[in-house]
């Protein structure tokens, strides 16, 4: 009986181990490389982000096809850091701004880094995207 607890907790302990580096090696990094001291978001039009190699360009350009409408998004390969992501609003208005965090809502990401700090997508729409 003694031994079957045991191997049930060796079993449990690597199986929670397996899961834990799975969903470690998961999230994708996305870094926003426009924030200076000097970034107007309320001026600024087209926004430049890095993308792990965790998203390929053709996953991002095909879920960047359902909002041509509001804005246009060029992938260019950066090795392996990745991708380099430039979002161009269409029409500069909150509606084109807002869509935005659809596109990253449904390439699961999550936080952003911004200058080395990770911040909550919801944050950092309000802080370097929207403008009302």
């Amino acid at each position: 009986m003694k031994i079957k607890q045991i191997d049930m907790k060796k079993f449990l302990g690597l199986v929670a181990g397996l899961l834990f580096t799975a969903f470690s090696y998961a999230q994708a990094t996305v870094s926003f490389s426009d924030a200076t001291t000097d970034y107007d978001k309320a001026a600024t039009t087209s926004f430049n982000f890095i993308f792990s190699p965790i998203h390929t360009a053709e996953d991002i350009k095909s879920n960047a096809a359902y909002y041509e409408s509001y804005f246009l998004v060029t992938v260019t390969p950066s090795g392996s850091v990745g991708n380099q992501v430039n979002i161009a609003l269409v029409e500069d208005n909150e509606m084109a701004r807002r869509v935005i965090m659809r596109l990253l809502v449904n390439l699961d990401i999550d936080a952003i880094n911004v200058n080395g700090n990770e911040m909550e997508r919801n944050d950092f729409m309000t802080t370097y995207i929207m403008t009302e």
